[in-house]
């Protein structure tokens, strides 16, 4: 499953079953020591999926996920709409860990992907990383710390990056700012 389905069926805020999942976010806002997630437009796009970035999200194909990423929220915003914000932290570490607010049902929760930076820019900002689903720790998928969920995050990434057709792990490209 590419990273476009798993933003598009979990909508990255709904935690699909086998998730990692807590109440609360599990780690403190974002420290200014380690970078930050560049804000503007990213894509989740499948290893194989090739087009121009710099055209309008409609002219995007199928196999690449807009993902509006600002200091706090992100959005999966379409060619007509911006997309519903929800909050996310990052929690930096090996790997990082990226929690994303649900919102299921109107219920407060917050899903687990690991998340791994792989290039930042001449400004210290991250344009590139590695991100996948946090399975469930051994525990149950309702967590209460952030060391299970970077275990759980490192144990399944290798898995996640395999070359595998149904593969759950991507790669996150920072496109340009925000217009």
């Amino acid at each position: 499953m590419i990273l476009l389905a798993m933003v598009a069926a979990t909508s990255l805020f709904a935690a699909p079953d086998g998730q990692a999942v807590s109440s609360e976010p599990l780690a403190t806002p974002a420290r200014v020591d380690h970078p930050p997630l560049k804000p503007g437009l990213w894509t989740l796009a499948a290893p194989d999926c090739r087009f121009n970035l710099r055209n309008s999200l409609s002219r995007w194909p199928g196999c690449a996920a807009p993902l509006q990423i600002g200091e706090t929220a992100l959005s999966h915003p379409g060619p007509d709409s911006p997309g519903e914000a929800r909050r996310y932290r990052y929690a930096p570490g090996d790997p990082g860990i990226l929690q994303v607010e649900t919102g299921l049902a109107g219920a407060r929760a917050w899903s687990h992907f690991g998340f791994r930076p792989m290039a930042v820019d001449a400004d210290g900002f991250i344009i590139r990383a590695r991100i996948w689903p946090a399975p469930c720790p051994a525990a149950g998928c309702r967590v209460r710390s952030l060391s299970a969920v970077v275990a759980a995050a490192r144990r399944a990434e290798a898995s996640a990056f395999s070359g595998a057709e149904t593969d759950a792990g991507r790669t996150a490209v920072w496109a340009r700012r925000s217009r």
